[in-house]
């Protein structure tokens, strides 16, 4: 792992986001890797003759990224989340994870400077970060500093660590199977209801984009 990885999530919401914030767009077109981390998007690619065939939870990214990690002598860093919720979830990795090497963590809510976490994270020479602080803000936050840092890789993770800690819990297998984990995730927060309203719009303007630009 020599040259700087950003992976990124891709659902509905971000691309709806990017549409309107120039800085959101320019991090998804930075990015190395992105993967489908949305049924809406996953739809839309089969509907418009798309080679995208499945989702790719965000979550799920980062455990291979963390088994990797573990496997080859690599650092993480977690950056992000309440100040309870990224502790017990570096107790919970190191418990499943023994051999896994944490260099280090920062919640969300620190009054630390931009320029100190940097530091901060440099010190730790850790190899992979982990950014949960939401979107935009995360996104935001990657596009600006990621290269200022030292690592390799970096994701932006979301509620990755809310999952991880157990402070929530991830849709049972069968939801996850029938590819409603969103609409689960969205019944369970009251904040993410508005996902749902999202998901219509994403549909509809992704289709209008295909059937005016499609043949371009």
């Amino acid at each position: 792992m020599n040259k700087k990885m950003l992976l990124t999530s891709l659902n509905p919401q971000i691309l709806l986001m990017a549409l309107k914030d120039e800085q959101v767009g320019k991090y998804l077109h930075q990015s190395t890797h992105r993967f489908p981390d949305g049924i809406g998007v996953v739809k839309v690619s089969k509907w418009t003759n798309g080679n995208i065939q499945e989702r790719v939870a965000g979550i799920e990214v980062m455990m291979e990224l963390i088994r990797f990690a573990e496997k080859n002598s690599k650092s993480i860093f977690l950056y992000g989340a309440s100040p309870n919720v990224v502790e017990k979830a570096v107790l919970n990795l190191k418990r499943q994870h023994p051999e896994l090497k944490v260099a280090g963590y920062i919640d969300g809510y620190t009054t630390k400077s931009d320029k100190e976490i940097i530091r901060n994270i440099n010190d730790s020479q850790a190899d992979i970060i982990f950014v949960a602080l939401g979107s935009p803000k995360q996104e935001k936050w990657l596009l600006k500093y990621y290269s200022q840092l030292d690592s390799t890789v970096f994701q932006n993770v979301g509620g990755s660590f809310d999952v991880i800690s157990g402070e929530v819990n991830r849709a049972p297998a069968w939801i996850i199977e029938h590819n409603l984990e969103w609409l689960y995730r969205s019944l369970s927060n009251p904040k993410r209801i508005y996902r749902i309203l999202q998901l219509p719009v994403f549909v509809v303007k992704s289709l209008y984009w295909n059937y005016r630009y499609g043949n371009e």
